[in-house]
């Protein structure tokens, strides 16, 4: 066994004649648990507020989305895409995991007797395509919960139903345009959802997408947009791309009728993933104080453990020990301080955490961060890389003031009291 390791593992943090470590030892090994809970804390909180976030947006504009041409009106209310099988193999040929379904959104005013609002109406396919509204409803149900689904039926937002006094099975005349023709249904409120994504939550109704295809005059594979979900994130842009080649081929080579337009969850939302991206540097910032605070109470206790040792130092060296041997020693004792702190505060971090992502302890005010709660997002390869790496750094920022040894007399040593 290594000399170096081997006494290392021997010698107390307590100082000679005494029963316990001295503060300065203690403070360090609280710093060093407190930095590491302040750094692991940072980072759970703001990948699970990303993570949040990005999935809200997910849920209200698709991973990829393939619009119509502008200009390629259909008999109805909107321009037209159809959803058909060449259309399908060509998507899943690009991304065999992809989830693709056909939706329609359409400008509606939702009027009560005293009050009025302008929204998008979206109609929805798929069962899968409901799965985030279904997330958020926190009164009624879904349409299709229903024994018999009736077309005429519609889920709102919390803030609508409050800005119009209106609740689960309550009727709503909802008025549609076509061109200069007022068309009027009378919609049955199933149920009410609330994402606290303020922007959004008015914006959004949803409904049975063939109740606007009814309305249009059109098949059931006919809409305003093709939705692609289920792409790995990293994957999206390159997916994207990917078929945008292909249906400009398909007009360029093989005379396709129509140039349809791709545009993906990070176009559309380019604003709040900028934000989303931001947030990184705060954590930067924090990782990179909380690594000076720990370095500074390392080097500290670096130092009380070898002016409590000067003796040992002078006999070590008396007896030939080098001064690359000694400075191994003392390097691997305060290293037992990093070990010790980082229990305490893997311990205490893992601990708080799990209480707010199982509790949610903590609110936020959702009109500003779009969720009432500080989420949170423990992975174990996180924490496992900012363990690994507050050792290196604690293993390289102890290489230089441990050269004080070197500076030490045996002779001089020796007498030190």
């Amino acid at each position: 066994m290594n000399l170096a390791v081997f006494i290392g593992k021997r010698l107390s943090l307590k100082a000679e004649g005494r029963s316990a470590p001295s503060p300065g030892i203690v403070i360090a090994i609280a710093g060093i648990a407190l930095s590491f809970i302040i750094m692991l804390i940072s980072i759970s909180i703001v990948s699970g507020f990303k993570k949040e976030i990005t999935e809200k947006l997910m849920g209200f504009i698709s991973q990829i989305s393939i619009y119509p041409p502008e200009n390629d009106s259909v008999p109805g209310l909107t321009t037209g895409i159809r959803y058909d099988n060449n259309m399908l193999e060509m998507i899943h040929d690009i991304a065999p995991e992809a989830s693709v379904s056909i939706s329609m959104c359409e400008p509606v005013i939702l009027k009560t007797d005293n009050n009025f609002r302008g929204l998008i109406l979206k109609g929805l396919d798929k069962s899968q395509d409901w799965n985030f509204v279904k997330a958020n409803i926190t009164s009624g149900k879904l349409p299709g919960d229903t024994s018999a689904i009736d077309d005429n039926t519609i889920v709102i937002s919390r803030s609508t139903a409050d800005m119009l006094g209106l609740y689960p099975g309550d009727k709503v005349k909802a008025h549609f345009f076509n061109n200069s023709t007022l068309r009027t249904r009378n919609l049955k409120i199933t149920g009410v959802y609330d994402t606290h994504f303020s922007e959004y939550d008015a914006m959004y109704a949803y409904c049975p997408i063939t109740l606007l295809q009814k309305l249009c005059k059109v098949d059931s594979i006919t809409g305003s947009i093709i939705e692609i979900n289920g792409v790995d994130k990293k994957q999206i842009p390159h997916v994207a791309g990917e078929i945008t080649n292909r249906l400009l081929n398909e007009v360029i080579e093989n005379g396709g009728r129509y140039l349809y337009r791709t545009e993906t969850v990070y176009d559309r939302c380019a604003m709040y993933f900028n934000w989303l991206d931001l947030l990184d540097t705060n954590v930067v910032v924090i990782i990179a104080l909380m690594l000076c605070v720990s370095g500074f109470t390392l080097i500290s206790s670096l130092f009380i453990i070898i002016l409590e040792r000067v003796r040992m130092i002078g006999l070590l060296k008396a007896l030939g020990a080098t001064n690359a041997q000694i400075r191994a020693i003392f390097i691997y004792m305060t290293e037992r301080l990093v070990f010790k702190g980082l229990i305490i505060g893997n311990v205490v971090a893992v601990g708080l955490l799990m209480l707010q992502h199982y509790w949610h302890i903590l609110p936020l005010d959702a009109d500003a961060y779009y969720i009432n709660y500080v989420p949170v997002d423990l992975e174990l390869l996180p924490i496992v890389i900012l363990n690994i790496g507050v050792i290196l750094v604690s293993f390289l920022l102890l290489i230089i003031p441990s050269g004080i040894i070197a500076r030490l007399s045996p002779a001089n040593s020796m007498r030190y009291e």
